[in-house]
């Protein structure tokens, strides 16, 4: 039976929206860990390997192997990069010892605070992220696990003089800080290099890269023409032409007076830098789309949140042929945006400033655990699926560690630390998609049943187990406890939070007549870190009791760490 549930929700009008612009690392300009040439007068407190590994319950445990691709460095003086710059993006992917800290030094001397995630998931001035001022929330990652950092800083603005801006950082694929001014000690006057410091632990650096960013349009367009058409706004090939002719700007209020119509701009895109140029659409409409030399670079369907969508090709230097369509929704007020960005670039606008209006407020609704466990059912898009999972049941808790389970399979899909639920698209206006969205770092688990059972431990792990739903019960705290019915057998499953992550408990009441076995992960990678505790991928770890007797096998191109279960059996996740 489905049992009531409380809600605490709270919801912010956005005004305007805070553009970001997501940068392939490819475009940047790789920091080269062959050795320690690309840096200043290295101390010996930092050097070069292949490999590193931590155990997040012991902060001595940190080994390395010979050879190139890793820096590690314990605490020291700061290792600068011979490299210097002013504005820039950076990104970069680090790993901590527990309790580690350290410091990304940018130019003008702001700090970049790195630490792991800890078991404290609000964030405060000890949150990785810190640079004078409190991360929205805590994305980090525990010890031993990769992590990535990516921001975009201005060492000097010319509004604000004497302050530098770091306009984001994303920490693990979440946006922590945005458009933070921050007090200079002394002008940056002339380019100046990164500097990386460790105050305590060990800190390991791979696969970094930077761009110097500056104010230069490498891409015009020329020689712009247009054609108007009127036809219905749901017309996929438009033929009723209301006007045409030359233009000096992209805008679509050339179809100013028309309730519907369609624009269709061509002319030359005049490229002065070989290189790879991404291009971005913010539109209101049923559709628009960007073509050059004749390719598709980027087709938007239909919307009206004009949300940034990003299309990549790469240009050579010389003229190019492009053709840009766009159509309006009648009831919604039109709205079109194309921008370029390119290596070292920063994005600028193609069209015109006032073809992109200001959009009307969106708000943003999230749900927030206050004393118990909060509960929605919702869609939810897992992974590359086209159907969306329907009999899902998402539930957060106070101590911040939140996960969604498929009812119908009982598959943990996905659990995530932070900030719950984001379900805007439940409830905004007519509520589609229907879709919950993890408002934290999340982590994808499994697709598949966590349960099932089988013949012998070497039997393939179905997609879907032989499961009958039979409901759940809430615990005196407000936990959820699922119950399956499973050949003869009856299981209860119940996943609670602590400040240390997910404990999940499995009871059998009965015989299924074959073994019954839990899924305690899967994925290309698991190595057992120490004697009950497994790290699977750089996604997560699993922690059973030392006796506990776990099978680890590769099927199916994967690995998957099993457990069978008998009577009463229990795991943990934290990341």
């Amino acid at each position: 039976m489905l049992a009531p549930f409380r809600t605490s929700i709270f919801t912010c009008l956005l005004l305007a929206p805070v553009l970001l612009f997501a940068q392939p690392s490819a475009d940047y300009n790789p920091v080269p860990l062959s050795d320690l040439s690309a840096f200043d007068v290295p101390s010996g407190t930092w050097k070069v390997s292949s490999q590193v590994a931590m155990n997040p319950l012991n902060a001595s445990a940190v080994s390395t192997q010979s050879g190139s691709g890793v820096l590690v460095g314990t605490a020291g003086s700061v290792l600068r990069t011979k490299a210097k710059m002013e504005d820039l993006r950076l990104r970069f992917e680090f790993m901590l010892s527990p309790g580690a800290k350290g410091y990304v030094v940018l130019p003008g001397g702001q700090r970049v605070l790195l630490a792991e995630g800890g078991a404290v998931h609000e964030a405060t001035t000890s949150s990785c992220g810190f640079i004078g001022q409190v991360p929205v929330q805590n994305a980090a990652k525990a010890a031993g696990l990769w992590q990535t950092m990516e921001l975009a800083y201005d060492a000097a603005t010319e509004t604000q003089p004497g302050m530098a801006r770091l306009n984001s950082l994303t920490l693990n694929g979440v946006v922590v800080q945005q458009s933070v001014y921050l007090p200079l000690k002394n002008a940056v006057e002339s380019a100046e290099p990164l500097g990386f410091e460790v105050m305590a632990g060990t800190l390991a650096l791979k696969n970094m890269g930077y761009q110097q960013l500056a104010d230069r349009k490498t891409l015009v367009v020329s020689n712009i023409t247009y054609k108007l058409y009127k036809d219905a706004w749901d017309t996929t090939n438009p033929s009723q032409l209301e006007q045409e002719g030359p233009t000096r700007v992209i805008t679509q209020e050339l179809g100013n007076g028309l309730r519907d119509f369609h624009l269709v701009f061509e002319g030359d895109m005049v490229v002065t830098e070989d290189g790879n140029y991404t291009f971005s659409i913010a539109q209101s409409g049923p559709r628009a789309g960007l073509t050059v030399d004749g390719k598709k670079v980027l087709t938007v369907a239909g919307s009206t949140s004009q949300d940034r969508h990003l299309g990549k090709v790469s240009l050579s230097k010389g003229t190019h042929k492009f053709q840009l369509i766009y159509s309006r929704f009648p009831w919604r007020r039109p709205a079109l945006g194309l921008s370029v960005y390119t290596a070292g670039a920063r994005p600028y606008d193609l069209t015109a400033l006032s073809s992109l209006p200001v959009p009307e407020p969106k708000p943003y609704i999230g749900i927030t655990p206050k004393g118990r466990p909060e509960m929605v059912r919702s869609f939810v898009q897992y992974e590359d699926e086209k159907m969306k999972r329907t009999h899902v049941l998402s539930v957060g808790s106070p101590f911040g560690w939140h996960y969604t389970i498929d009812l119908n399979r009982g598959a943990l899909l996905q659990a995530w630390r932070g900030q719950f639920a984001d379900v805007t698209e439940m409830w905004y206006e007519r509520g589609e998609p229907q879709l919950l969205d993890a408002a934290g770092l999340n982590t994808l688990v499994s697709g598949q049943s966590s349960y099932t059972v089988l013949p012998s431990s070497v039997t393939a792990w179905p997609d879907s187990s032989d499961l009958n739903y039979l409901g759940y019960r809430l615990t005196p705290e407000g936990t959820p406890v699922l119950r399956y019915a499973l050949g003869g057998a009856t299981l209860s499953d119940q996943i609670s939070a602590t400040n240390a992550g997910l404990t999940r408990t499995l009871t059998i009441e009965g015989k299924a007549g074959a073994p019954i076995y839990v899924l305690l992960g899967a994925g290309q990678e698991i190595t057992q870190v120490e004697k009950g505790l497994y790290r699977v991928d750089n996604r997560y770890y699993v922690r059973v009791d030392k006796k506990a007797k776990v099978t680890t096998r590769t099927s199916a191109g994967r690995q998957e760490l099993m457990m069978a279960v008998d009577g009463t059996g229990s795991y943990s996740l934290f990341w």
